[in-house]
């Protein structure tokens, strides 16, 4: 089978209101002409803009293994059976069937499994090193625990 190639032509056509790009023949319903505004959007702190850019080993970790660092430092799971998309194209996820999420009591039974938010109100040396004993984080780099907690 062939595949045929479809080019929608550059985006660059942009909204009179809020400055949104989008395709020639595309419908711009971004803003509903003007009547919805969001605030801009704050910078982002200062070290993880220096992870997100470091060329090296330390930043193709952290750009690698980013789900991980997420969740380690998150309050609840996130869990769905995820799909990757046919074809190639930009990174995405395709979920299929019930999303949920798993947020934990701040008391945990076993200290030895603790997670998510019962690890904000432990020590921060203590939760660093839950942290990084945890078996998903096996690929996470220690030395980042403490610049992103």
């Amino acid at each position: 089978m062939e595949h045929q190639i479809h080019y929608t032509g550059a985006m660059d056509v942009r909204c009179q209101f809020c400055g949104a790009l989008r395709f020639q023949r595309g419908q711009l319903n971004c803003c509903d002409n003007g009547k919805v505004s969001l605030p801009p959007l704050q910078e982002y702190p200062e070290n993880l803009r220096l992870l997100f850019n470091a060329d090296g080993a330390e930043g193709s970790n952290f750009r690698q293994n980013i789900r991980h660092y997420n969740s380690a430092f998150s309050f609840a799971s996130f869990g769905a059976k995820i799909r990757p998309p046919p074809g190639c194209g930009p990174y995405c996820f395709r979920l299929q069937g019930q999303i949920y999420h798993y947020a934990s009591n701040l008391d945990a039974d076993d200290p030895e499994e603790r997670r998510y938010g019962q690890l904000y109100i432990l020590e921060t040396n203590e939760a660093i090193q839950t942290r990084t004993n945890a078996h998903e984080n096996a690929n996470c780099l220690v030395s980042f625990s403490g610049t992103l907690n």
